[in-house]
């Protein structure tokens, strides 16, 4: 006789999970179809367009390069009125030609004068404004016009027959009209900018003795770059531009002294005589001995 089982108590039954309202497949196609009409409605309002900035708009160096592309297609259309509606909707301070100018400056005193294209840019930019009486500093920073036309004049063949030079078939911008009213440009003297020197300082530094530090700056402290400085000491002179060391800033400039004699410092035609009169002498860095510096600062009024 086989011996009793003992049945064990009965087990609850298991809980059975409740039944997923949506199945992993339900999910999937929900989130495909989400994805869908999302690219669908982005593609019906279209995407963010992005050239919809004015020119005044751009950025300072963009600007420049603006104004450049401005003065190469006036070179080729000869369509002054149009030419002056794009400088005049670029919003400068003041006239639209000296703003050119300037820009032109800046540029070129910040190495982009290191191709044929740039170069040809600029000097387009530089007969603009200068035939209407502005002035800058890039003329001075342009090589000479014939530099790089010598030997192609060289190949010429002296037997070829002398041709007179056409005449101009650009009219020369002496009268525009544009989106803000009637606008007569006619040849002006340069607007001369004022300033006015700020106290000197002198400093000993040994790794640049000797030295007189320029800095020309608007009233809110930015440099200004090719504005022109001038050193003078006895019957000589010397001039020369601030912002073409770029390392050290638009506002810097520099000239080095000689030991025993005395030097003027000004700004022609931008600031009356400052009568600032310097003389280097020995002085001392810790216990190193070098020549006394000097740091002078041209305010715009």
């Amino acid at each position: 006789m086989k011996p009793r089982e003992i049945q064990s108590p009965a087990q609850p039954a298991e809980d059975k999970p409740a039944p997923a309202y949506f199945s992993n497949w339900a999910f999937a196609l929900s989130l495909i179809i989400g994805l869908a009409m999302g690219l669908a409605i982005t593609r019906l309002q279209g995407p963010l367009q992005r050239g919809a900035a004015e020119p005044w708009q751009l950025q300072e160096t963009d600007r420049n390069r603006y104004m450049l592309a401005i003065a190469l297609e006036y070179a080729e259309s000869g369509d002054a009125p149009t030419e002056l509606d794009k400088l005049i909707a670029l919003r400068p301070a003041g006239d639209p030609l000296a703003a050119l100018a300037d820009g032109a400056c800046a540029l070129g005193s910040r190495g982009y004068l290191s191709s044929e294209s740039a170069i040809q840019a600029v000097r387009y930019a530089v007969e603009l404004y200068t035939s209407q009486g502005r002035a800058g500093c890039a003329e001075m920073l342009l090589p000479p016009a014939d530099a790089g036309s010598a030997p192609a004049t060289a190949a010429i063949s002296a037997a070829d027959p002398l041709r007179p030079t056409p005449p101009p078939t650009k009219p020369p911008l002496q009268e525009a009209r544009s989106g803000l009213g009637n606008l007569r440009i006619v040849p002006t003297a340069p607007v001369e900018r004022a300033f006015v020197g700020r106290p000197l300082r002198s400093f000993c530094d040994l790794a640049r003795p000797a030295i007189i530090e320029v800095y020309v700056v608007d009233y809110l402290g930015r440099g200004i770059p090719g504005q022109r400085i001038r050193v003078r000491w006895g019957e000589n002179a010397d001039d020369f531009l601030s912002g073409l060391k770029g390392d050290r800033g638009d506002a810097y400039a520099d000239f080095q002294m000689e030991e025993d004699v005395d030097y003027v410092i000004d700004m022609p035609g931008a600031a009356a005589d400052s009568g600032l009169s310097l003389r280097t002498g020995i002085c001392y860095s810790g216990n190193r001995e070098s020549l006394k510096s000097y740091r002078v600062t041209f305010v715009e009024t």
